[in-house]
């Protein structure tokens, strides 16, 4: 099995272009082979070299069920099956929330180090450290998916993926709305006890069909087993909107996939 060291992963950072830049990342550990130090030291090189660092934090937390006359067409849901029908309705917090169990190991593990960030959203809370991170972080309302990505777009960001693809970049889902998709909406309880709205994005399992036309947006380094890419975030938003607003049924994940039916259709309309 292939070792890979932190200096292994400080020089792959950087022949990628990302020393001193602002990343968000997403990751599989599994991907590199043997990591001595595991996900930590994953976390330290990105620290090393780039000088903010954004991860996905999501916790899906927003399930309760809507009133009947709130239940938005097109939602991407089923309003007899998607949504928490035993449990009571409670306040979220996002500093006791847990993350989802589909967030990687490195994920997890950014989250409970210390001086990591993270935004206040039901769904799409996104964690950080680093010079800009508290800025980024701090101005995420619920009506809105991924304001963060949008903010690190803004301020000449980079997506990084390492050892994974399209199917899990966010990125995609801000070009996405930038194309015309609306988001979908689910419900959660704020602090004072109010049910609010909550802008939530939708299924990436067909983003890989995007790939011939955002490919050479990318830089790629072979960082021990794990194919390491990274693309400007705003350039990728520019060049993916278009193709997605003329071609929408690309990133149709399968017929039956009620969430990319729905997305094509632009999403949510009022009940």
């Amino acid at each position: 099995m292939v070792s890979v060291s932190r200096k292994a992963l400080d020089e792959g950072l950087c022949r990628l272009g990302l020393s001193g830049k602002s990343v968000a990342v997403h990751s599989s550990l599994r991907s590199f082979g043997h990591v001595e130090g595991g996900a930590r030291t994953v976390i330290r090189a990105l620290q090393d070299v780039c000088s903010s660092v954004l991860m996905p934090g999501f916790q899906c937390a927003a399930k309760i069920l809507p009133p009947s006359g709130q239940r938005y067409r097109q939602n991407g849901c089923d309003y007899a099956v998607h949504f928490d029908f035993i449990n009571p309705p409670r306040p979220f917090d996002v500093e006791t929330a847990q993350l989802h169990p589909k967030m990687g190991i490195v994920c997890q593990t950014f989250s409970k180090m210390p001086g990591v960030l993270r935004s206040d959203h039901p769904w799409h809370s996104w964690l950080g450290i680093g010079e800009d991170a508290a800025a980024w972080l701090a101005d995420h309302p619920w009506e809105t998916t991924n304001r963060p990505i949008e903010t690190l777009a803004a301020f000449g960001g980079f997506v990084l993926l390492l050892g994974v693809d399209l199917s899990s970049c966010t990125a995609v889902h801000v070009a996405e709305e930038r194309a015309g998709r609306r988001p979908f909406i689910r419900w959660a309880m704020d602090a004072r006890g109010v049910i609010r709205e909550v802008a939530t994005s939708g299924c990436a399992k067909g983003f890989n069909a995007l790939d011939p036309h955002c490919r050479h947006l990318f830089r790629f380094e072979r960082i021990g087993g794990c194919l390491a890419k990274a693309a400007p975030i705003g350039q990728l938003v520019d060049c993916l909107a278009p193709c997605i607003r003329a071609q929408p049924e690309l990133t149709r994940c399968s017929p039956d996939c009620l969430r990319c039916h729905d997305a094509i259709l632009c999403g949510p309309l009022p009940a």
